[in-house]
């Protein structure tokens, strides 16, 4: 457990092993984890949008399913199915995590769906014989690309914390490739904490929190782009800031 220095510059741990060196090596199965988890969320939130469209009973199921799923507390239910489940790689958390998170999701879909259902170039659709499944990928499906992919961002977000929680205490595969969450696992069963060693667990802990804050700055983008007003207001809120600053700085000079 040696402190940052020129030769270690993020320090080492309890086996003497380099954390700049693992914090490299791990920022690719670190980010496979929560963007695989991502893509499994977002594929089951899709439904919702089936759902939307094809309304009568089958919509009633799927709300019914994604109510269900939205009251459960998903990280117990996590920590449940995960001790039960022998993992020997990442795949089975990353199944857990996706099956357990993609209800919100599917709820924001149907909502926008049930709206541009009622569209006229969708209703010209249907009407002139298009396949439903056409309809669902070609007409509504573009029209809510910002949606889908501001809640693959949100996903993003919501996988890794739930995997740095899962390794925390012990449920991912700890044996497995190092990542940032088997730092912190390491970090927490040496007591690095009651030892004093902050860079073993506050360095990865900032990096996943450094992902995170990206993730919701990109979204807070996609937002500006796909809703006009909002990006308008902040234009306009940025020239009256700009007026205001030649007007202290005119005084100033005068």
């Amino acid at each position: 457990m040696a402190a940052p220095s020129a030769a270690h510059p993020f320090g080492t741990d309890q086996q003497s092993r380099d954390i700049f060196r693992q914090m490299v090596e791990g920022t690719r199965p670190t980010l496979f984890i929560g963007f695989s988890v991502a893509l499994v969320g977002t594929l089951l939130g899709l439904i919702g949008m089936v759902g939307g469209y094809a309304g009568g009973w089958f919509d009633e199921v799927i709300s019914l399913v994604t109510n269900i799923f939205l009251v459960i507390p998903a990280f117990p239910l996590v920590i449940v199915i995960s001790s039960w489940i022998q993992v020997k790689n990442d795949i089975p958390m990353i199944l857990v995590i996706g099956l357990t998170s993609w209800a919100f999701g599917a709820r924001v879909l149907r909502s926008q769906t049930l709206s541009l259902r009622q569209r006229d170039y969708v209703q010209a659709a249907i009407v002139s014989g298009e396949s439903h499944w056409r309809i669902i990928l070609d007409e509504i499906l573009p029209n809510m690309t910002s949606l889908v992919v501001s809640g693959f961002i949100g996903l993003v977000i919501t996988a890794m914390g739930s995997a740095a929680g899962l390794f925390f205490l012990g449920l991912g595969n700890i044996s497995g490739e190092a990542n940032w969450f088997t730092i912190l696992y390491w970090a927490q069963n040496a007591s690095a904490l009651q030892q004093g060693a902050w860079w073993d667990f506050v360095i990865p802990g900032l990096a996943i929190a450094l992902v995170a804050v990206a993730c919701a700055l990109i979204n807070y983008g996609i937002d500006e782009v796909s809703n006009p007003r909002l990006g308008a207001g902040r234009i306009k809120v940025a020239r009256r800031a700009t007026a205001a600053l030649d007007t202290e700085r005119e005084a100033a000079l005068s």
